[in-house]
């Protein structure tokens, strides 16, 4: 009886799981090489599986005991220099834009669309180092971002490529 309760328990969980909205497939992959020295390149895939239009950008420091709410606010809101990011893009005068990777870098990710943060480290690679990263790279809905339109204005803002590269030496 106690089993059948697990099993019953087991299959609801799963089919609760199942039906949950998914934002984000994450694929990791890792792949070593020499260059008179051993390299590893960790590529961090990631698609956008929702219906929602995504934002990625990546912290310096550790965000992850932050909610969604405090790491916007820092991000979009919190003036890095003479104005915050969200100020340049209301501002309408800017006439280009170069992102600072911990400042004012975002990444717009659309439905069904794929963006790689790839990482270049000496030496091994395992687990642990990767979750750590990982702790780096921010997601959001755009529509959690009070003030902003995902439109033609948004274009200079947005980093142009589809992957981006790092150096674990440029993240605490």
């Amino acid at each position: 009886m106690k089993s059948m309760i697990l099993i019953i328990l087991g299959l609801a969980f799963s089919l609760n799981s199942y039906s949950q909205d998914k934002l984000l497939t994450i694929e990791r992959g890792v792949n070593e090489y020499y260059a008179d020295t051993l390299y590893n390149q960790i590529d961090l895939h990631y698609l956008n599986s929702s219906d929602s239009v995504l934002v990625l950008w990546i912290e310096k420091e550790y965000v992850d005991s932050l909610s969604n709410s405090q790491k916007i606010k820092n991000h979009f809101f919190t003036r890095k220099g003479d104005s915050s990011l969200m100020q340049m893009i209301w501002d309408g005068n800017v006439e280009c834009f170069v992102p600072g990777l911990f400042d004012n870098f975002m990444k717009i990710i659309k439905p069904k669309d794929r963006f790689t943060v790839s990482i270049l480290k000496t030496g091994k690679v395992n687990s642990e180092l990767i979750r750590s990263i990982e702790k780096h790279i921010v997601i959001v809905k755009a529509n959690d971002i009070k003030g902003l339109q995902i439109d033609d204005s948004i274009n200079m803002f947005n980093y142009k490529g589809n992957n981006v590269i790092l150096l674990t030496e440029w993240m605490k």
